[in-house]
């Protein structure tokens, strides 16, 4: 084991980053990551309902055996949630009172559903892609090809609603990216006990630990005072960071910068030997330089670096969007983690 040696700050380049370029990049990760999840779910499926011939038929008994058999329905009609909505006289007068979206959702969610509405549901519904399908015309690849269509628009309307981790998921992509490239063996934590390989249908937006190397952990476990990354190797932790996503930086020096600052000083007292990283999507010269532009000062990431208690940093939307002198700079971390990784 040995801690790294990182390389010494790029002031010059650290800077840049912005709120859009942040929410693009994590809106591409987190859909790749959804989308990974149908491997898992949709293809199985559409294998077992081509084998007992529901492709395109629902039935109680089909409902009841599998829970997203419901949701197969819904999208093979092209019915999302919202379109639904608007056909409720039409499903009210085939006599169901239950949603077929809150139908879907409970099956989805393994609730059982009564089997009289299962029974009128699947009446509406393969009336309705009798109409959307002729039997000629059926077949298991047009089913499928329209489920993951319409499983793909639910997962972009999904993305579009979801903030807060935008930056950690952003370092998780860019950790996994290097060290595939390095074909550096990639595991997660297997339910239950022990391991097993990582893929992206694994989801990366879940994992809370990630091991490189068969020796190096890199765990991201927020609450507390914790780093927002942890990096061990053998089990003696290597490396601290804290990773901040905020685009709002109205509140710069009231409340999270000081904050960092705190957190390096905390582990700088109770793990001296471990470098601590501060990564961001968003690096002002501001938070550099710790002047506002009316000339106030205070305590920026310079002045972390030059009492210690920062030995390094790096801006994510930089190294995302493929920044030269970032990337290297990026590359040059994971060259010193990947030395503890095998």
């Amino acid at each position: 084991m040995m801690y790294p040696d990182l390389a010494p700050i790029d002031w010059t380049h650290l800077p840049g980053g912005d709120a859009d370029a942040t929410s693009a990049i994590s809106a591409r990760d987190r859909k790749l990551a959804l989308a990974a999840e149908l491997t898992q779910s949709i293809l199985p499926l559409a294998d077992r309902l081509d084998a007992r011939g529901a492709t395109y038929e629902s039935s109680v008994a089909v409902l009841q055996d599998e829970p997203l058999a419901a949701r197969w329905y819904l999208d093979l009609a092209g019915l999302t949630g919202k379109t639904v909505a608007r056909l409720k006289a039409r499903y009210r007068t085939a006599g169901l009172r239950l949603s077929p979206e809150t139908i879907a959702v409970n099956r989805q969610r393994g609730k059982e559903v009564d089997v009289a509405a299962l029974a009128v549901f699947s009446t509406w519904i393969n009336e309705t892609l009798l109409e959307l399908y002729p039997a000629e015309a059926r077949s298991p690849q047009l089913a499928l090809t329209t489920v993951l269509a319409i499983s793909g628009a639910r997962i972009d309307g999904a993305v579009r609603n979801m903030t807060g981790d935008d930056a950690v998921l952003i370092l998780k992509s860019l950790l996994v990216g290097e060290f595939s490239s390095r074909s550096i063996h990639i595991e997660i934590p297997r339910q239950g006990d022990g391991w097993e390989p990582y893929s992206p249908a694994a989801n990366l937006l879940k994992q809370r630990v990630i091991r490189f190397g068969g020796r190096l952990v890199c765990e991201f476990i927020p609450g507390g005072n914790r780093p927002d990354i942890r990096v061990t190797s053998d089990g003696v932790v290597i490396l601290v960071g804290e990773v901040k996503g905020r685009s709002d930086l109205s509140n710069l020096w009231e409340s999270w910068v000081p904050q960092i600052g705190g957190h390096l000083q905390t582990w700088a007292a109770e793990i001296p030997l471990a470098p601590r990283v501060f990564f961001g999507t968003i690096i002002t010269n501001e938070m550099i330089e710790g002047v506002t532009p009316g000339g106030t000062r205070h305590t920026g990431l310079r002045a972390f670096a030059r009492s210690g208690i920062l030995n390094a940093a790096y801006n994510l939307t930089n190294i995302a969007e493929g920044e030269p002198a970032s990337v290297a700079s990026f590359s040059n971390l994971v060259n010193q983690l990947e030395l503890n990784a095998t």
